[in-house]
């Protein structure tokens, strides 16, 4: 099985740059979700353990397109240009709303800027309003958060200063200041 492993991911990287599309679900179903398969264990990080959205925060989320972010927010104070990251190479630029207490990483594909531009990552700070699926914001406590995801801190990465929910590839992660929440970040913090 590991060496069918190479054969499989050169072969779904070969299928995606061929520009094929199947024209009905039922041609070579087994193959592609085999292929699918191994792509999705091997690209996506741990899921947490309980039942949690690590990605909505207020009215914004994870992946949301930049034109339901413009009709949320209302258009940012500044933005960052556009640079291109070796990580994902994606194009990345920063919106701030400094009222809002809310900095957005912005992402998009290098070659479709305005069609593809979405939220890649969450900043917030004071005097930020919003709060996770599970309630907690800015000055909410330790305990707060402790009992608002208690099966998916990992306890590793956490102490009394910072508390990460999920993990550093999709998750968040909540900084204290003397007890209380002062920072949050949403969205992956490591590739």
């Amino acid at each position: 099985m590991k060496a069918l492993l190479p054969l499989l991911l050169l072969a779904s990287i070969a299928a995606c740059k061929s520009g094929k599309k199947e024209t009905n679900g039922t041609e070579n179903t087994k193959d592609t979700s085999t292929t699918q398969q191994v792509i999705d264990t091997a690209v996506k990080p741990p899921a947490p353990t309980g039942k949690i959205d690590i990605e909505t925060f207020g009215d914004i989320k994870i992946g949301q397109p930049y034109s339901a972010t413009v009709k949320a927010l209302g258009e940012p104070g500044s933005k960052s240009k556009a640079e291109e990251w070796a990580a994902d190479g994606l194009m990345h630029e920063y919106w701030k709303w400094k009222d809002k207490g809310l900095e957005l990483n912005m992402s998009s594909e290098k070659n479709n800027v305005q069609g593809t531009l979405a939220i890649f990552n969450i900043n917030a700070e004071a005097p930020c309003t919003f709060k996770t699926r599970a309630g907690i914001g800015i000055g909410s406590t330790l305990d707060e958060i402790k009992a608002a995801y208690k099966k998916d801190i990992s306890e590793a990465d956490s102490n009394n200063e910072q508390v990460l929910v999920g993990s550093v590839y999709g998750g968040i992660i909540f900084t204290l200041t003397t007890g209380k929440v002062s920072h949050i970040f949403l969205g992956a913090a490591a590739e």
